[in-house]
């Protein structure tokens, strides 16, 4: 008997599931704060050689970070010298992860449920900048429908989600109508 087409269906099957899997959202620092006087807490850059494709979510350091999405932490460094960080494989088979936490709260292969602690904020070692939590979220299947040409980061750009519209879209999703 050929097992070939049974691991196939087996695949196919295993990767659909990751997106039939539920995606809710939580914002990973419930104390942040305004940077540089704007109303929004983000801090995105895209663009240029030190392109960021995540966001700095700006709070006190020590404040509780928490999960997004659900998901499985997949690795997660929690080291004295600082500049911690957590991966954790969400829906949709999307990446999620913290970094400059002061310390972790997880290990590799545990699960997470949304809005649960991962860690606390801690500041960028490399950076003398003020306590922020850098958040990106990686797509492992290429995103194709979101690809524009014109935008600096090129086909880099189908494997990153971003994170600012991610979270606010949510948040405005949360808000009344009047």
């Amino acid at each position: 008997m050929n097992k070939k087409p049974l691991l196939l269906l087996l695949a196919i099957t295993i990767f659909m599931i990751g997106y039939w899997i539920p995606e809710d959202r939580h914002v990973p620092v419930a104390s942040a704060k305004s940077y540089k006087g704007n109303p929004t807490v983000y801090a995105y850059k895209v663009g240029g050689f030190d392109a960021h494709k995540g966001i700095n979510i700006f709070a006190d350091q020590g404040a509780p970070v928490e999960a997004v999405t659900s998901g499985l932490v997949i690795y997660s460094e929690d080291t004295t010298r600082g500049d911690n960080s957590v991966w954790v494989l969400g829906a949709k088979w999307r990446l999620h992860h913290y970094a400059n936490l002061g310390t972790v709260a997880v290990k590799p292969a545990s699960w997470v449920k949304t809005g649960e602690k991962i860690g606390s904020l801690g500041a960028a070692k490399q950076a003398k900048s003020a306590a922020n939590l850098y958040y990106s979220i990686r797509s492992l299947p290429p995103l194709v429908t979101g690809w524009k040409a014109e935008q600096p980061l090129g086909l880099d750009q189908v494997f990153y989600v971003n994170p600012h519209e991610f979270l606010t879209d949510y948040q405005n999703d949360l808000k009344p109508t009047q």
